[in-house]
């Protein structure tokens, strides 16, 4: 499959490229907004909002890449694009993600940051952040091109840690 024959699905590349960096943006806004509100997690939060941002710039530059990828020595790379049935898989997928509201409710950082009345609130809230990250990217991976995903792939990892570091605190 052709990056041309992408374009038929709903959630084409740079669609995708963009929710990422606007659920990216949110998260920094939600930790650096609990940062303020819980003085006592406020290094942790500011290291979170820190690696958020890096995730938007990585997505942002992504964004900017349209033309074929060229390693160090110059020889020029085939990419390599998921399967049809990968590609229709991954469409659907984040439709129904977008139904239910997930996509919605990581592009709400500063309000969902604001509702939390408390600390263990903000945490448990941090912890369905980055599960709600992960189920997102998992599904946004299945529609990428292999150096996108192998990008998002750093990114899911550092998510991942996130979902630890605050999971750890909560126990």
């Amino acid at each position: 499959m052709s990056s041309d024959d992408l374009s038929k699905y709903r959630y084409t590349r740079t669609v995708l490229l963009e929710m990422a960096v606007a659920v990216e943006e949110a998260a920094k806004e939600f930790y650096t907004t609990l940062s303020y509100k819980f003085s006592q997690q406020e290094a942790l939060f500011n290291y979170l909002a820190e690696d958020e941002e890096n995730h938007a710039e990585t997505y942002a530059k992504l964004l900017g890449k349209v033309e074929e990828i060229y390693p160090t020595g110059g020889r020029k790379v085939e990419e390599v694009y998921p399967t049809e049935e990968e590609r229709k898989q991954a469409d659907h997928n984040i439709q129904i993600l977008e139904s239910l509201g997930l996509i919605s409710n990581l592009r709400e950082g500063v309000s969902r940051a604001e509702e939390v009345p408390d600390l263990r609130s903000a945490l448990e809230a941090a912890v369905q952040l980055e599960k709600d990250t992960l189920l997102f990217y998992q599904n946004l991976t299945m529609a990428l091109g292999r150096t996108d995903r192998q990008e998002v792939y750093k990114i899911m990892n550092v998510e991942l840690n996130h979902l630890y570091r605050v999971q750890n605190i909560l126990l």
